[in-house]
C-alpha cells in the first residue's frame, strides 16, 4: 500500500514540475492592495508581478507544508495510542509469563503430592 502512496506521489511531483517548468516564461501579477481599501487608506494599489512558475512551485511548497501540519496531530495521536497498547500487551504478557509459570510450580507440587500419597499407601 505505501508503494502506491509513493508512486501516486510521485507521479504528482512530476505534473507540478512539468506545469512549473511550462509556465516559467509567463508572469502575473499578485494584488496586495485592491482598489477599494487603497482609496480607504489613501494610497493606490499594490500589485508584485510574479513569474507563474514560481508561483506555482510556492503553492506546491504551501500546500506540502498545509498538509503535513494538518495531519501530523493525527499521526501523534495514533503513536501514543500504539504505545499505550504495546504497554499493555507487555503488561498481559508479562502476567500471563508469571501465571504460566505459577501453573508449572502448582502442577509439580501436586505431582510431587500424588507420588507421596502413593508411596503412603504402598507403605501401609
Amino acid at each position: 500500500m505505501k508503494y502506491l502512496f509513493w508512486t501516486i506521489a510521485f507521479i504528482s511531483t512530476a505534473i507540478w514540475i512539468y506545469f512549473v517548468v511550462s509556465n516559467l516564461s509567463s508572469t502575473s501579477s499578485i494584488t496586495l492592495l485592491d482598489n477599494g481599501p487603497a482609496t480607504v487608506l489613501g494610497t493606490f494599489s499594490r500589485r508584485i508581478p510574479i513569474n507563474n512558475g514560481l508561483l506555482m512551485f510556492l503553492f506546491f511548497i504551501l500546500g506540502s507544508w498545509t498538509s503535513i501540519f494538518y495531519i501530523k496531530p493525527f499521526l501523534m495521536k495514533y503513536k501514543e495510542k500504539e504505545g499505550a497498547f504495546e504497554r499493555k500487551l507487555e503488561k498481559t504478557s508479562v502476567s500471563s509469563d508469571a501465571n504460566s509459570a505459577k501453573v508449572k510450580v502448582l502442577e509439580a507440587k501436586i505431582q510431587t503430592l500424588e507420588k507421596a500419597l502413593e508411596n503412603a499407601l504402598k507403605n501401609k
